[in-house]
């Protein structure tokens, strides 16, 4: 099905409210619009399939093993990975789109229980190669609509970590792949992205498996990096860009946790305050 074929057809779903019972066969549409779901234009990739998939996920249209070829077909090397490490292509929506299919369906195995440790330990590798290897960081791309892969990343890290399967250690490793994208130098984030990678950490944290050493070190590895000299390469914007972002997200995960009193935000909050050279 070709790209204008599938948009007529998701427009005419979304005037019956994306009701499932009134395509044919919901699970190839579906196989359909993961096809589509990096094309550049704005109102199919994110209006209607994303849009679509999410709410068809989130109204158990699809069975256990439908669920599970959709996950995996998401974070495959032709979306999750599709041209991995381009810049400034429209290859980046393909990447994008595919990790934000990722929290509608976590978050309906939190419920169903379709997904075991295995898959969860896959998705959580996977998911933290992404964070690793992605640079395209573009928010809002005139004409085309949102790529944003650190908040759409952030989504998916946030629902992952919900997951009872993941212990300290993975944890720990997808909490230090957010900073990766914390420490952003060719960019100043502006599209709210500190906010969402924020409430990603406070998940992790709220777990309460991660030490208070690899927090400590965790924080200063942040600062190190906001206050450290022009690395060779790096231009003086790109070093100021990376200290403000690096600032904002730690302000964020501040404010975020500022009420919490359960265990470890006492401490998080005191290495915060620290770092920003804040009294308390």
């Amino acid at each position: 099905m070709d790209a204008m074929t599938l948009k007529q057809k998701l427009q005419q779903l979304r005037a019956v409210d994306f009701a499932a019972d009134q395509a044919e066969q919901p699970y190839d549409l579906a196989l359909h619009m993961m096809k589509h779901i990096g094309n550049p234009d704005p109102v199919l990739r994110d209006e209607l399939i994303y849009v679509t998939l999410a709410t068809w996920i989130g109204q158990n249209v699809f069975s256990d093993e439908q669920l599970k070829t959709l996950l995996h077909l998401a974070l495959d090397d032709d979306h999750l990975f599709y041209r991995i490490g381009e810049q400034g292509t429209d290859s980046v929506f393909t990447r994008t789109f595919s990790v934000l299919i990722l929290p509608p369906i976590l978050s309906l195995a939190r419920q169903r229980s379709f997904l075991q440790r295995e898959d969860m330990a896959w998705v959580q590798q996977q998911l933290t190669a992404y964070l690793r290897s992605e640079k395209d960081v573009r928010g809002y791309v005139e004409d085309k609509g949102w790529a944003h892969a650190p908040a759409h990343a952030a989504d998916a890290v946030e629902d992952l970590a919900h997951s009872t399967y993941l212990e300290s250690a993975e944890l720990l490793e997808l909490l230090r792949a957010l900073s990766i994208k914390v420490m952003e130098s060719s960019r100043a984030y502006i599209y709210e992205e500190d906010q969402r990678m924020a409430q990603a950490a406070v998940t992790i944290l709220s777990r309460n498996l991660i030490g208070q050493t690899e927090l400590a070190a965790w924080i200063e590895s942040l600062q190190t990096e906001r206050n450290g000299e022009a690395e060779e390469g790096k231009t003086l914007q790109e070093m100021s860009q990376m200290s403000l972002n690096i600032r904002m997200f730690m302000q964020s995960l501040y404010f975020a946790i500022r009420d919490k009193e359960a265990e470890p935000f006492p401490a998080v909050r005191s290495l915060l305050l620290k770092a920003l050279d804040v009294r308390e």
